[in-house]
Parts: structure tokens; sequence; C-alpha cells
């Protein structure tokens, strides 16, 4: 007969096991006890402890209960030891801790999010699989668990399906899925997966009209329109429709905007194809000429300053602003403590500033950039969904290498992912020894000469990289540093590791060239996937997705999924009135970028 706690087999592990079932008792009381997240006394490190104490054969020891309630006071704590400690830390937690607290239930559930942590997804898979639910509150749980993993292995059309369900489920929560939950993952799925869905649902079905709903915002206000006559009752018992829809719907486009923008000295150049891309995208968006805003422009280099031109824009009549275009002059804009006309500026301010900037009264700043951040946040969410749990991240020792690092380390984090090792080049050692130490290959060389010098003979050996490393984040700034750098991982036995990088290795119309960064994933605003693009082009569809912008402005308010699928990117907002681009992925393949 098999004992109920395999694990107790020793005296020490006894001793631990009393221990544990103190402080777990404790702990799940504190977390009680707290309505806020507690801040630890000691920022986590970024690196999991390879000394921790390995798991039998990653068996978690769960005692057979008749419970199948899922407890979320330990789930919750085991989910905050992961995120801080890492999976290996919260799987040793939960294998020596005193499970009698701890239902077979829940511990599965448990094992099941810690192995999805690792990487392992077929087994994670299987364990979620076993989890009963005999209540909604549960059943609501477990579909959460499901809509969140196919959420990040971008498998949107799943996660709509599973979020649509937990709406009729009708469980309150903390975080409730709603109909714009649903709208939102919709959107994210590619045109190509939405038509072949909608191909195979059937037509009367509540499935299918989300699924044409999503379909005709991507086509415009009119398909809109002509939905609505198509149902005028709602899917799935919605009062209203999702994600700011009705805001676009009944908004009426400015009479008059003012583009600010250098259109002297040095930036003239940028000013002016940032103009030609708004000035037609205004004649795009709106094709009815009674519709169509005025233009005015106002060269921010002439005025002195961005509050100037402002002022300018105010006595010109103009009930809207597009600009500024430097980081300089948006701040500038956001430390003004009223602003009577709404602003969708070309540009993030400067972070410092940001954080004592106010806005009061019905205007507000939108900040719609082609900040590289986006990237750097995108390639982490690209890596995560294959699958990847333990990166090498590669970047210059400048403050544009801090700024990507920072960007792809904190997304990576909102998974429960930890950084193995970042190896920053430029620095006071050469490439080759950044990358040498980044995948521990010098240290594998000298232990080879140790052992020659041990024996004073030559021994037949070679040496090996790390392997928890399994895959490289390459954050180059230009695609010449790209091509320094790619001979180096094979050089030092990292050749077949899956590699991402960010747009900027991409040089259109050098296809020879490009071969030497063959198999690389980036990423790549719609625009770029031209045969020929250039830096002036971006700027031209900034100022093209910055009008058509123009027309989705109210709905920014009350949606936060993708507002816009714009040229630079599908658009949406965050919280900060900060417009994020989400970019195509591509691949290198003889020298030429092929979608993903």
């Amino acid at each position: 007969m098999t004992s109920k706690y395999l694990a107790v087999t020793t005296h020490n592990r006894t001793l631990l096991s009393g221990l544990h079932r103190f402080l777990l008792v404790a702990i799940i009381a504190l977390a009680t006890a707290c309505t806020s997240t507690p801040t630890a006394d000691r920022a986590p490190s970024d690196r999991q402890d390879v000394n921790a104490p390995a798991t039998r054969n990653n068996t978690l020891l769960i005692p057979k209960t008749d419970d199948t309630t899922l407890d979320v006071r330990v789930i919750s704590w085991n989910q905050k030891l992961a995120q801080q400690r890492g999976w290996l830390f919260a799987l040793t937690e939960l294998e020596t801790a005193d499970l009698g607290y701890i239902s077979t239930n829940t511990g599965t559930f448990i094992r099941s999010q810690l192995l999805w942590l690792k990487g392992d997804i077929e087994q994670s898979a299987q364990l979620l699989n076993d989890v009963e639910t005999t209540t909604p509150t549960d059943r609501d749980r477990l579909l959460a668990e499901r809509q969140r993993r196919f959420t990040e292995t971008h498998r949107y059309i799943a996660a709509a399906k599973i979020a649509l369900e937990r709406v009729m489920l009708g469980v309150k929560t903390d975080d409730p899925t709603t109909h714009s939950t649903v709208f939102n993952l919709l959107s994210k799925a590619s045109e190509q997966r939405l038509a072949s869905e909608l191909r195979r649902t059937e037509p009367n079905s509540d499935w299918h009209q989300w699924l044409s709903l999503n379909r005709a915002y991507r086509r415009g206000r009119e398909d809109v329109f002509s939905w609505l006559a198509e149902h005028p009752i709602l899917p799935s018992g919605a009062l209203d429709l999702p994600s700011g829809l009705r805001d676009w719907l009944n908004s009426d486009p400015p009479r008059r905007i003012a583009v600010l923008l250098p259109l002297s000295n040095r930036l003239k150049s940028a000013g002016q194809t940032a103009l030609e891309g708004i000035v037609e995208g205004l004649y795009a968006t709106f094709r009815d000429p009674a519709l169509r805003p005025d233009i005015i422009t106002i060269d921010t280099e002439a005025a002195g300053s961005a509050r100037a031109a402002y002022l300018r824009a105010l006595e010109s009549g103009a009930d809207f602003v597009i600009g500024p275009l430097t980081k300089d002059r948006v701040s500038e804009l956001q430390s003004i403590d009223n602003l009577p006309i709404p602003i969708l500026a070309l540009n993030r301010g400067i972070p410092d500033r940001n954080s004592a900037t106010t806005q009061t009264g019905a205007a507000q700043v939108v900040s719609l950039s082609l900040s590289p951040e986006d990237e750097a946040e995108q390639l982490a969410q690209l890596a995560w969904a294959d699958n990847l749990r333990n990166p090498l991240v590669i970047a210059p020792d400048t403050a544009w290498g801090a700024r990507m690092h920072t960007a792809f380390a904190d997304t990576w984090r909102t998974f429960g992912g930890t950084l193995r090792e970042v190896a920053l080049t430029g620095s006071e050692k050469t490439d080759n020894e950044t990358i040498a130490q980044g995948l521990a290959t010098l240290s594998s060389e000298s232990r080879i000469k140790e052992v020659e010098r041990a024996f004073d003979a030559p021994i037949e050996s070679q040496s090996r990289r790390r392997e928890d490393v399994d895959v490289v984040i390459l954050l180059s700034p230009t695609p010449q540093s790209a091509r320094e750098l790619r001979p180096l991982l094979r050089f030092h036995y990292a050749g077949g590791l899956p590699v991402f990088a960010p747009a900027s290795i991409f040089e259109a119309n050098k296809g020879i060239a490009n071969r030497d960064l063959d198999g690389i994933k980036f990423v790549l605003p719609p625009s770029t996937l031209s045969p020929a693009t250039s830096a002036t082009e971006m700027l031209h569809a900034l100022g093209a997705d910055a009008a058509a912008f123009v027309d989705r402005f109210n709905q920014a308010d009350s949606a936060n999924g993708i507002i816009l699928f714009g040229q630079s990117g599908d658009l949406s907002t965050d919280s900060q009135g900060n417009v994020h681009r989400r970019l195509k992925p591509v691949v290198f393949n003889r020298g030429r970028a092929r979608p993903i």
C-alpha cells in the first residue's frame, strides 16, 4: 500500500515537514489578513539558485484527500514564491511543506502552474486536465488558467472562446472577464485565423456574431454600422458594444487640427516627412470632404517652444493638436497644468518628467511613437510563446541598451520568468570575451586546461557552453552589430539556439548581407514589409497612423485592446496615455524577411 506521505523517509525530512507546517499556516494567515500585496524586504534576484535542492524526478508528493476544492490561499502563496524565487524554489517548498494542508486537487493545479513556468508544456497540460472542479468558482479559476496559457502562446481564438465561456458562467471576481475581453482577444488574432474560424463556425451562433463583429471592426466604421443593422440584438447578452466601439461610432471629428512639427533647422526633413503622412492619412480616414478636418501647421522651431506653439494652435481656433515630434517638446507640453484641447504627441516624453505630469480638464496627452521598447516587450512575448524560458540577453552597454533590456526584463517577469544572464557589449571587454562569459565557455576551457596541467598531457575534449540557456535575445542597435555578434554565438557553441532581435537589425535591399542573419526571428512594422523601407518611411507611417488615430481618440479612454491596425503596428493604449505598437513577427530566410 502506498504511503500517504512518500517524502517522509528520514528524520530530517520529518523535521522539515513540521517546520513547513508552521510556516505555511503562518504565511496563509498573513496573506488572508492583508488586503494589499506586501513588499519584499529584499528585491528578488533575477537568478535562480542553481544549488537549490533538486526535486525527486520533479514529482510533488501530495497526499490523497477527498477535498477537491481549489484553495486560492495556497495557490497565491506558491505563485508569490515562484515570482520571487523561481519555479524550482516554489516546487521545493511545496514538496517539503506539510501536505496535510494541501489537497491533491490543489497540489495538482499548483504543480501544473510550476511546470508551465519551467517550460514543460506537455506535462503541465496533462496535470491541468486532471484538475477537478465542483463549484462555479473553481470552474472559473480553471478556465482562467487555460485562457492565460492560450493568450501567452498567442492562441488568441482559443483564449477568446474560453473568455466567452467565463462571461456566460458569470462568476464575480476581482478581475472580471467581460465581453470586451473576448473582443480584445479576437483583435489580437491574425486576419487569416479569424477568417478560418468564421468559415467553420455555425452562422447563427453567438460565436459567429462575435467573429463577424471583429471582422467588421477591422474594416471600418461603415462595416460596423452594417453589422449593427443585421444584428440589432447583441450576442451573449451583451448590453452594449465592447471595447469602446460605441464611443468611436458616436464621436465627431475635430473641425481644425493644428500640427506641431519641426519644419525648419536640422529636423526639417523629419518634420516634413511626418507631415506628408498626416495629410495622406487624413484624406484616407475622412474620405467625405464635409467631415474632413481643416489642417494648419505650426513650426515648433520657429515658435521657440512647445508651449508657444500650443498657444498659437489655440489662437488659430484648433480643437485638436498632433505633435510635437521630439521628446523634450512633448515633455514640455505634459508639464502644462491646463490643456484645453487634446494632444496626440508623436513621441513619448522624458520618463523623469512624466512622473510629475498631471493632466486636468477634458484634455489629455496621448503619445504615439516609434519607441523601440515596444519591440523589446514583444520579443519577450514571442520567446515565451515558443516555450523558451532561459534567455541570454545581449545588449550594448549604452542608454539605448539599458532601455531595451529593462523593457524586455519587465515583460519577461510579468510571465513569471527569470533572467539567466545579461551580456553587455562595448564595455572594457571585447565582444568575444563578453559572449564567452555569458555562455560560460571560458570556464569550460579553463577546466580543460587545469586537467591537462594536472596530468601534464593533452586530453581529447571540447569546450561546452552552459546548458541552462535555451534562447538568445540579441538587442543589437544596428544590422552591422548583429552581423558581428552572430558568428560569435556559433563559435561559442550557441549557433543552434533560437535568436530573437528587434527591427533595428533589418536593412532593406541587403539580401546578401542579411544572409548572415538567417534564422533570426525579429519584428517589423507592417509598412516595412514592402521591398524598400527607410527611417523616413517609418516617419511617414507614424504620421499616417496619427491621422487615423484622431478618429479613434475618444475610444482610447474606454478601450484596453487594439484600437487601430496601423502602418506602424497594431496600436493600443496604456493607462499612462502611451500608445503601444504590436509589430509583425518575421524571420530571416535567405536574406529576406519572411512572415512567421
